[in-house]
């Protein structure tokens, strides 16, 4: 019962949000300005990562008010405090345009300090390179970069709401199988509000979730991928013991392995790894011709075809699997590029 509270809470309250929030944005003038990299075509407002935060937040409370076994103890408020600060930042940035070191520090700070130096990440990173400070530092940096990649996915309309259900799916999946209730109900928080906000999101968009919401929303993701446990942990489908961790790779990879290529790239071109640019693989769809609809489609059915592709891989190890993807998303990104994928898209 306080899963579905969790998800129908969020949902609601995402639902009768977002519409104030537009009429806010109206009567305030409080818009994303079409121009530059941005192919919208009229203002649009950007405040939707309101309606994301505070759908989240109740249907967390909603959750635990109902289940007295999942306290509100020093962790969740932890977590709440770490969703605030990340939202705040974003909000600043939509607001009055932060820096990239600026947002990177806080970033870096925040997930500095949310790592648990007794998670099996953690204590794994530790045993690779028998440091407990660089191993902390490399997870850091990790958490920031799938942070990024879900921010840097707003780009088109419906696309980083779309992934963020897919892979929010994903976990509450997992986390619901290990009677993890605690991350179920963060998952299904996420998932209640991204479903609320996508119904105004999908093109053409009616509001955008800004950084706000970009990177609330993959701070949870990335809290969520290392916290969901997965050390010892299988499922089983069709009788194949499946590890958790490769269903997570699979889940997360595709936004990933997308900023990384990026991040190369424009160092090798000699510009700044954190310059804005129409390289990412759903700008080449959509500057190729292809909708934005079903570029959205495209890209979610690529991550499908991951993770499918995975479960079938029952005894490939994590590396294995990690390298497997990677191939995956190299010959997804030859295939976006391709005349088929134009004439399909028009």
């Amino acid at each position: 019962m306080f899963y579905l509270v969790a998800f129908a809470v969020s949902l609601i309250v995402s639902l009768f949000l977002i519409p104030i929030l537009i009429e806010v944005a109206n009567k305030y003038k409080v818009y994303d300005e079409p121009g530059d990299r941005k192919i919208h075509p009229k203002s649009i407002s950007y405040l939707g990562g309101f309606g994301i935060y505070f759908a989240v937040v109740l249907g967390l409370f909603a959750a635990r008010l109902l289940d007295s076994e999942i306290h509100f103890d020093a962790s969740f408020f932890f977590i709440l405090f770490g969703m605030t600060i990340i939202f705040l930042n974003g909000l600043g940035d939509d607001l009055f345009g932060y820096s990239a070191n600026q947002k990177f520090f806080v970033q870096f700070a925040i997930c500095f300090a949310f790592i648990d130096s007794k998670g099996v990440i953690q204590l794994y990173l530790q045993e690779l390179i028998d440091s407990y400070i660089l191993s902390r530092i490399i997870l850091s940096f990790a958490l920031v970069t799938i942070i990024n990649s879900i921010n840097l996915l707003d780009g088109i309309d419906g696309l980083a709401a779309s992934m963020g259900i897919f892979i929010t799916i994903v976990f509450a999946v997992l986390n619901v199988l290990q009677g993890n209730d605690s991350l179920a109900i963060l998952a299904l928080s996420l998932l209640g509000a991204l479903v609320g906000f996508l119904y105004y999101n999908f093109n053409p968009a009616k509001i955008f979730m800004g950084d706000s919401g970009a990177l609330l929303t993959g701070f949870v993701i990335a809290l969520l991928t290392i916290s969901t446990p997965y050390k010892g942990f299988v499922i089983s489908i069709n009788h194949s013991k499946i590890q958790v961790i490769n269903i997570i790779l699979a889940a997360i990879s595709f936004p990933v392995f997308d900023v990384i290529r990026l991040f190369f790239q424009r160092l090798i071109s000699g510009a700044s790894p954190f310059s804005g640019d129409r390289n990412h693989l759903h700008h080449i769809l959509v500057d190729s011709g292809v909708s934005v609809v079903k570029a959205v489609l495209v890209i979610i059915a690529i991550t499908t075809l991951q993770i499918t592709i995975v479960i079938s891989l029952s005894f490939v190890p994590w590396f294995g699997v990690l390298f497997v993807l990677l191939f995956c998303y190299y010959l997804a990104f030859e295939f976006v590029k391709s005349k088929i994928v134009v004439v399909w898209g028009k």
